[in-house]
């Protein structure tokens, strides 16, 4: 008999395998029992016995090191750095087991991670033992936006023959928010918005007491450097407005129906939204529905922004089909608002046509762009879309797979500069 055991879960989370060894001494025993029971042979019966008994011992021998593990391990915790996770980004985790009775030495545990969080590999910890407890320290490489499991640790209890083995858990687990890859467009936020600031209707010079100074960043406009207090620093600084009375963005995050298009436009929106929080107005994410959107980052600090607009991205799951994309993008549609003036950026794939006579309006005053991501296959498609709404004002460029975001960003604002 050959081939690994396939291992056989439990109700309360343990996992408990026979190997072929045991299964091998187990029927053999019973075997040779019952022909020398059969043939009276008394050494026959002998040897049954003592295999029938080895495999009693093994069991005996699992069956106190599981005890052993329940009465002496008293408590897990367990630490991750950062809290909340980017893909792309890596991560360590530290887990603490106290115990007691010296057990901590004889212990064999191991973590359990979802395949998304350690890139379909197994944890592969480092161990310090300590008299009262174990360390486990470890790296995760997050590859999937999203929510995934952490844990329970396992603490394995074997027997000496090499017959059967069992993973008891120990410690609860846990859901760790995984991020979505971003890209750093902070660099060109200002060229997007900085036209759309200069056009704001009832533009002001503000007021001495509604300016606060910060530190330059690049595609800040040159007239806002406050001169005398960049001498007196040594370094650039310029007038940052309040919020209030600035130009908003909306973005529009299309659901795409496949897992891989929806990641892409995801990064998209969120590395859009993110670069215009940076530059220091509020933002909305609108992605189908009031319940997945972020309706206003209006007032919030720039890392409260930054977590709310990621957040309201983990739970998003791809769409059934096209059309089902279509409904949820005019869903998104109808809460943008007919009396809103703010910038819109949509990341969007192919539209049928009633999606598209539902977004077109939007550019009627010139303040839309948006990226339409499409595989070379859905060209003819993609470049439909992009013609229709150039004709109804808004700036438009086709990215085709694989295009990098940066890439496509890049030519999107070339569209608009001209």
């Amino acid at each position: 008999m050959s081939g690994r055991p396939t291992p056989t879960p439990r109700n309360d989370g343990a996992q408990t395998a026979v190997l072929p060894r045991g299964v091998g001494l187990a029927v053999g025993g019973a075997v040779l029992l019952v022909v020398g029971v059969g043939f009276a042979s008394a050494p026959l019966v002998l040897i049954a016995g003592t295999v029938v008994t080895a495999v009693a011992v093994a069991a005996a021998v699992i069956g106190a090191q599981v005890l052993a593990t329940r009465s002496h391990v008293m408590r897990l915790s367990r630490e991750v750095t950062p809290p909340t996770l980017s893909a792309g980004s890596p991560a360590e985790v530290v887990v603490r087991v106290e115990t007691r009775s010296g057990i901590a030495r004889r212990l064999r545990i191991r973590e359990q991670a979802a395949a998304e969080l350690t890139g379909g590999a197994t944890t592969r910890a480092s161990i310090a033992r300590r008299s009262t407890g174990i360390e486990l320290r470890y790296r995760l490489e997050p590859t999937r936006r999203g929510r995934w499991a952490l844990g329970p640790a396992l603490v394995r209890a074997a027997d000496p023959f090499g017959l059967a083995w069992t993973d008891q858990p120990v410690g609860g687990s846990g859901l760790v928010a995984v991020w979505p890859a971003v890209v750093d467009l902070a660099a060109s936020a200002g060229e997007l918005m900085g036209a759309a600031d200069r056009a704001h209707a009832g533009a002001r010079i503000p007021a001495a007491d509604d300016v606060a100074l910060r530190d330059y960043r690049d595609g800040d406009d040159l007239r806002r450097v406050h001169w005398a207090s960049s001498a007196r620093r040594g370094t650039l600084v310029v007038r940052s407005e309040e919020q209030q009375g600035r130009t908003a963005a909306t973005i529009l995050l299309g659901i795409a129906p496949s897992q891989p298009g929806l990641e892409w436009a995801i990064t998209a929106a969120a590395s859009v939204a993110l670069s215009v929080v940076e530059a220091g107005h509020p933002v909305r994410l609108i992605a189908g529905s009031a319940l997945t959107s972020v309706q206003d980052t209006h007032g919030r600090a720039a890392e409260a922004a930054r977590a709310t607009l990621l957040d309201a991205t983990l739970d998003l799951e791809p769409s059934d089909t096209h059309a089902e994309a279509d409904k949820a993008l005019m869903t998104s549609i109808g809460l943008v608002g007919h009396d809103r003036r703010d910038v819109v950026v949509a990341v969007i794939e192919p539209l049928g046509t009633a999606a598209l006579r539902a977004l077109s309006p939007l550019g009627d005053d010139g303040r839309a762009w948006v990226l339409v991501r499409t595989s070379l296959a859905a060209r003819a498609r993609g470049e439909h879309t992009v013609t229709a709404l150039r004709a109804a004002g808004w700036c438009a460029v086709l990215s085709l797979e694989p295009e990098p975001l940066t890439d496509a960003w890049a030519r999107l604002l070339a569209e608009g500069a001209t």
